[in-house]
């Protein structure tokens, strides 16, 4: 899901690394503080774009205070009240040294802090928890903005709701740590149309490479939300058979990107090809960094209509040296049959 502006709503409210242990022992006299984060909206089709909406917090001195995000906990929730398919994308921002009255376009900001999708394809309430701890501190400052919008398609209100409490500390110097978006893509399986590009050949995958800065690799976190349709006439069929899954894996190349670059469409998504194709492509010297295998088993007369939702969260507890030019590569893969919708939301966290 692409990030769209038409509708905002802004609140604002007051709050009364390598060379990381040393960041973190500075900042450990100081008594962390809580951001409690709650927005709710309805919304409903049809409309020109995706409705999103913008909600700003000032704690601290706002803009012009170095902040460390220490954790995110809370829960997203999705609730359809009619069978149509609906997502939702959430992103927390922060901007440096001024916090702007209107960003909805998201045109100022200083850098992304989280990001995660949710899905549902049914009439429900579907729910995805947020646990998210920053051993390494995430860098920001006193001005944090959540960004969301989605909803359902062609029918039918779709009303989404974050409830999120965001940990904080007062930086006595600025956070050298940089954040990375590495896996923000979208595919859909056993349709011909739609996401970032399609395929209706079971076998077939994709893969989306992300050129990396030089820098130490500290952790990988975001959510992967891979859904089914709803089982109108508005998109594919519904997954059939015993069971339907994923492939979710994140692989570290040296040295660049290699083929995979080369395997982008106009609008720099993946082309698809077969599964097995895209894994003979690894030089032998990739380093697999995470594996999010997921399947849906169905029962006996059952249905294959489900959201597949799992967090990514990976901390290397020796950071991964990364140079300028290497290449972080995730494979897309789909098991089954029928119609999905496979995306991530994935950010990873680098110290210089």
């Amino acid at each position: 899901m692409k990030s769209y502006s038409t509708v905002f709503v802004c609140v604002a409210f007051a709050f009364t690394g390598l060379g990381i242990s040393n960041l973190q022992a500075q900042e450990s006299v100081i008594a962390p503080s809580v951001l409690h984060i709650h927005q709710s909206q309805t919304t409903a089709p049809p409309t020109t774009s995706v409705p999103t909406f913008l909600a700003t917090y000032h704690v601290l001195d706002g803009a012009k205070s170095p902040t460390n995000v220490l954790s995110l906990q809370g829960t997203l929730s999705l609730k359809n009240d009619s069978p149509n398919f609906s997502q939702v994308l959430w992103i927390l921002v922060y901007w440096q040294g001024e916090c702007p009255t209107h960003d909805i376009d998201l045109k100022k900001i200083a850098g992304f802090l989280w990001s995660d999708i949710t899905k549902n394809p049914s009439h429900s309430d579907s729910s995805f928890t947020v646990n998210l701890v920053f051993p390494r501190p995430l860098p920001a400052t006193g001005c944090i903005g959540l960004y969301y919008g989605g909803g359902t398609v062609f029918a039918g209100n779709a009303t989404m709701t974050a409830d999120l409490d965001l940990t904080y500390q007062p930086a006595s110097s600025v956070n050298p740590n940089k954040i990375v978006n590495v896996g923000g893509g979208e595919y859909c399986f056993g349709a011909d149309w739609g996401c970032q590009n399609a395929t209706v050949i079971d076998d077939e995958a994709f893969a989306l490479p992300t050129t990396l800065p030089a820098g130490h690799l500290l952790q990988i976190y975001g959510n992967i939300s891979d859904s089914s349709f709803d089982g109108t006439t508005n998109f594919g069929p519904i997954p059939t058979g015993a069971s339907w899954g994923t492939v979710n894996d994140f692989y570290l190349l040296p040295g660049g990107c290699g083929i995979f670059a080369e395997n982008l469409n106009s609008q720099g998504g993946s082309n698809p090809a077969p599964l097995s194709t895209l894994q003979s492509w690894l030089p032998k010297d990739a380093l697999h960094l995470v594996s999010v295998p997921q399947v849906d088993r169905i029962p006996a007369g059952g249905s294959g209509e489900a959201a597949l939702q799992n967090k990514i969260d990976t901390i290397f507890s020796v950071p991964v040296k990364v140079n300028a030019g290497d290449c972080m590569v995730e494979i897309f893969g789909r098991s089954g049959n029928g119609a999905t919708d496979n995306e991530t939301q994935v950010l990873a966290l680098m110290a210089p």
